[in-house]
This record gives C-alpha cells, sequence and structure tokens, in this order.
C-alpha cells in the first residue's frame, strides 16, 4: 500500500470530502426549509413520488413508490406510515392484489408538496445563481450514471 494515501492533504480539495461536504449542507438547508411545513426530506420524495404516480390516474402500490425513490420498502413503509398520520396520504389495499398496499396523496398533502416544492426551488435558484445549472446536471448524470454502472458491477 503506498505510504502516500495516508499523508495529510488539504481536504477540500479531496473529492469524496467535497461531495460528502455538499451533502451535509444541501440537506441541512433543506431541512431547515422543510420545518417550516412538518415535513422531512425524505418524507417530501416520497410523497412527491406518490403526487406524480397518481397523476397517471391507477392504483400506485406502495413498491412501486419504492422502487421509483430507490428508498428500501421497509422504510418506504415507514415513511409512508409517517405521512398517513398527518393525514397527507391515504393507503388502503388494492382492489386488484388484496396483498398490496395502494397510496393516494391526499388535498392536504397536495397542498403541503406545492408549498414546500416552491420553498425548495426558491432557495435552489438562490443557491445556484452563479453556477453554470446546465453544465452541473450534465455532470452529476454522468457521476450517478458511473456510480450506478459500478454498483451493478459489485
Amino acid at each position: 500500500m503506498e505510504k502516500d494515501c495516508f499523508q495529510p492533504r488539504n481536504a477540500g480539495e479531496e473529492f469524496g470530502f467535497l461531495i460528502w461536504q455538499i451533502m451535509k449542507y444541501w440537506q441541512r438547508g433543506k431541512h431547515r426549509l422543510l420545518d417550516e411545513f412538518g415535513i422531512t426530506a425524505s418524507q417530501m420524495e416520497i410523497l412527491s413520488a406518490i403526487y406524480h404516480l397518481n397523476q397517471e390516474g391507477q392504483e400506485v402500490p406502495q413498491i412501486l413508490v419504492s422502487n421509483m425513490t430507490n428508498v428500501d420498502p421497509m422504510t418506504t413503509s415507514t415513511i409512508m406510515r409517517n405521512l398517513q398520520k398527518k393525514k397527507l396520504i391515504s393507503r388502503r389495499a388494492s382492489k386488484n392484489d388484496t396483498r398490496a398496499r395502494v397510496v393516494e396523496i391526499t388535498e392536504k398533502g397536495a397542498d403541503v408538496l406545492q408549498r414546500a416544492m416552491e420553498k425548495v426551488k426558491g432557495s435552489t435558484a438562490q443557491l445556484l445563481k452563479e453556477v453554470d445549472e446546465e453544465a452541473l446536471k450534465t455532470q452529476l448524470r454522468e457521476l450517478l450514471n458511473a456510480l450506478i454502472k459500478l454498483n451493478q458491477q459489485n
């Protein structure tokens, strides 16, 4: 093993450290914004997925939401249980498959989601006002695709 890999470096120049710091600050900021609406970032992502899937007009099983958000089914179920307690979604047995639970966003849930999304989008626009957003998105998509390929190989 190279001794050089343990040498102290400027942490701000290390790729992994930069990604970690960006995600940490991004999540903190998002949590602060979403506190106003009484939801977490994970709840917002699940709520958004349910909203978009409901727009298609078919039953939305929990597993579809889990797959769409890339959140494991048990965690998705826990998040949905909390969203249901807040009356932001409703869950019921499927008409087509009695083993499956289907979810729908409530009117209150759609309202909370819309207001939260507006707040988050406004904050994101402010954050990226000095950044070439399209170039950044392109690079992030390339990085995500590379990570997906790497995870599929392992």
